[in-house]
């Protein structure tokens, strides 16, 4: 393995399998079983997150490329500049940009960071809408923006490689945590998941020993 995979990748599971590479090479397949696991679950969080924002944002300004409202503003400078890169692409691989597509073009980060503080005199009580079901005691930015921070770097770790196996909390607990917010947004959307979800029974076979 270590003719295919870097030495710093490979690091973190030789020194916790004290050097044995055939314990580290388990080590690492079953990270990556893992990660396959977690995809299900945070695939279908972005894709309500993103469809439940866009659907308030397209419904507060009355069109549906709303973006184009909040250009001008400040506040979303950094978004309007998200939004060019994802026309930029589009535009560069022959697709018209309609606002379906750049909705599916915008990058994770784009849509949870909308409730980041900075944001909060573009997007007042609108987003908070998205969620219908949070309790009323997280119904506040602060709670669904810390929520949403989290489980956008575990999205990352997750696509990025990285070890999961020996994260802190363990994957079932980032897993709730997801499952949750995905709660606040249709409790019939986890009731779904959970259906086809591999995340339970892959942490029963995949866990460190």
């Amino acid at each position: 393995m270590s003719d295919t995979f870097s030495t710093a990748r490979l690091g973190r599971y030789r020194a916790s399998c004290a050097g044995d590479e055939h314990k580290a090479a388990s080590a690492y397949v079953n990270n990556m079983l893992l990660a396959g696991a977690m995809t299900p679950m945070l695939r279908v969080l972005e894709i309500a997150l993103r469809n439940g924002i866009h659907r308030r944002m397209s419904a507060r300004y009355q069109r549906p490329d709303w973006w184009e409202a909040l250009a001008g503003d400040p506040a979303f400078a950094r978004q309007t500049n998200e939004v060019t890169r994802a026309k930029d692409k589009l535009h560069r691989r022959g697709e018209i940009g309609t606002p379906d597509k750049i909705v599916a073009e915008l990058a994770c980060g784009f849509w949870s960071s909308l409730f980041n503080g900075v944001y909060t005199t573009v997007v007042r009580k609108d987003l908070r809408l998205v969620f219908p079901r949070c309790p009323k005691a997280l119904r506040k930015r602060q709670a669904v923006s810390s929520a949403l921070n989290q489980m956008r770097d575990l999205r990352n770790r997750v696509f990025h490689h990285e070890p999961l196996i020996w994260l802190t909390p363990d994957l079932p607990d980032w897993h709730a945590k997801g499952t949750e917010v995905i709660g606040w947004i249709d409790p019939q959307l986890v009731l779904w998941l959970a259906r086809f979800d591999p995340l339970p029974a892959t942490w029963a076979t995949c866990r460190p020993r």
